[in-house]
């Protein structure tokens, strides 16, 4: 698909790229009023909902770019992609977001989610030691989250039928519709986004394993990025933390994992170097807010927001 972006003047491509802006910020606002009607109507805690159906939905983009990567014979895209975005859910994303408004979090809730999230990064470091991910390697992390998606039907009551409702739904109707309509617009707007993204930097010579780290996860996270604030902004922040925690999960066990059950990815010695211990330290502070102080407010998203901005440019400096 990058090819067909490729064959375009420079300014079309910038053109294409504003369209897909456009297309996320619009079906955000839509697939958030879904996936709240959802949740009012089963009786299901919203976070719950961030953390499965959200974060499925908005984490659609990197499992293509990734998968389409590997296919494509460019592994370090895919692991950049993976890696990277999960820095920036929690580092951009989530701090927008409780800058914006501090969240509350149960604590029984972000103790499970936060230690799935924290060992499925620890898998992907152990499992990459070697310097490398082969097809055995992305199994196991496609099997943990499978492990994950169980974990949040259990608690949440779904397997057992599902909770009861809190009210009737008074029409599922709308509420179906944007939350699909809303989904495929932040889906297909992010696609824009990154393979014309791409075409730039690469035109501007910058390396594959840097532009997955930062273009092409930033571009990818985007869904999660706007679907953060426009739940942050309507007051459901519980949203924006579950499809955060759960987007993590699900790029370094399904994204990664997808990814290297198709190509054997190389792990390079600069994600020990850097991006490793960065998004240990930002899934450990997630996790210590989340569980002991039962919420993440303003000063903890500019902690956050702080982090990255010293990971981008430790990243600029050191390794472009």
């Amino acid at each position: 698909m990058e090819s067909f972006f490729q064959s375009f003047p420079i300014w079309l491509n910038l053109a294409v790229f504003a369209a897909g802006v456009g297309a996320v910020i619009k079906g955000a606002e839509w697939f958030t009023d879904g996936a709240v009607g959802i949740a009012d109507a089963t009786g299901v805690p919203k976070i719950f909902i961030g953390a499965t159906i959200v974060s499925l939905a908005t984490t659609s983009p990197e499992v293509s770019v990734s998968y389409i990567a590997a296919f494509l014979d460019q592994p370090a895209t895919s692991v950049g992609n993976a890696v990277g975005s999960t820095i920036c859910n929690i580092g951009l994303i989530l701090a927008l977001a409780a800058l914006i408004q501090p969240v509350k979090v149960p604590r029984s809730i972000s103790m499970v989610q936060g230690l799935s999230m924290i060992a499925a990064g620890a898998a992907v470091v152990a499992l990459g030691w070697d310097g490398g991910l082969g097809g055995w390697n992305g199994l196991l992390l496609l099997a943990g989250a499978g492990v994950y998606l169980g974990l949040m039907m259990r608690q949440s009551g779904w397997d057992n039928g599902g909770p009861a409702p809190e009210a009737a739904p008074h029409d599922w109707g709308p509420t179906v519709r944007n939350f699909i309509a809303g989904g495929g617009c932040v889906v297909g707007g992010s696609v824009l986004i990154v393979q014309n993204a791409a075409v730039l930097a690469r035109a501007a010579g910058v390396s594959e394993l840097v532009i997955g780290l930062t273009l092409v996860a930033l571009g990818t996270s985007l869904p999660e990025l706007v679907t953060a604030i426009s739940s942050s902004l309507r007051g459901h922040g519980d949203i924006a933390v579950g499809n955060v925690i759960g987007a993590n999960v699900f790029n370094l066990t399904l994204v990664l994992g997808g990814a290297a059950t198709i190509l054997p990815m190389g792990i390079e010695r600069q994600l020990f170097a850097l991006e490793f211990p960065v998004m240990g330290m930002l899934m450990a502070l997630v996790f210590f807010l989340a569980v002991f102080r039962g919420g993440i407010g303003r000063l903890g998203g500019a902690v956050f927001f702080s982090v990255y901005l010293v990971y981008l440019v430790s990243l600029t400096v050191y390794f472009l």
